[in-house]
């Protein structure tokens, strides 16, 4: 088997696992051409919902964290205020709960440094698909020619490409 005919297989065997797992993830038809830039695509889509979502999360977190923090001294300065025991108990109770709170949001921040990873994964990914992209074009594009054979018109029908199939590759 030439080099050619296995690049041809081997190009042939990457869009059909692409387009196996664009099936799977809910793309049923998509031109030949696409297929690389709307992986692209999907990949900046999930990437852009992965980073909004870690933004919200650490401001939720925050923002708990803040209230806890300020009811936790309103309770210690209403405690010293008070004399009843059934107050003062309950205000310490409070006080103990929002510490446990602030440790469980603790624990949701770095639960979230996972989140942020992901995030990364997925822009690392994009580099290669992007990558993956420029370098399939090329080998489409700049295919080594023999300098002893003359270039000419297609003779075979079925063989013939068009301006129109040459386009669509680069959609």
């Amino acid at each position: 088997m030439d080099r050619q005919e296995r690049l041809r297989q081997t190009l042939q065997t990457l869009v059909q696992d692409l387009r196996s797992n664009l099936q799977e993830i809910g793309q049923d038809s998509l031109p030949q051409a696409q297929l690389v830039t709307n992986t692209r695509d999907r990949l900046r889509y999930i990437a852009s919902l992965t980073e909004q979502a870690a933004s919200q999360t650490l401001n939720a977190t925050e923002n708990i964290g803040e209230r806890l923090r300020g009811q936790r001294r309103e309770a210690s300065s209403l405690a010293r205020h008070t004399r009843s025991p059934r107050i003062r108990a309950f205000l310490a109770s409070l006080e103990s709960e929002h510490s446990l709170s602030a440790d469980e949001l603790s624990e949701v921040i770095q639960a979230q440094a996972f989140q942020d990873l992901v995030g990364q994964v997925i822009n690392k990914l994009l580099v290669t698909v992007e990558r993956m992209e420029k370098g399939l074009a090329h080998l489409l594009i700049e295919e080594e020619k023999d300098p002893g054979l003359l270039a000419g018109p297609q003779v075979k029908v079925e063989e013939r490409i068009s301006q129109d199939d040459i386009d669509r590759l680069f959609d």
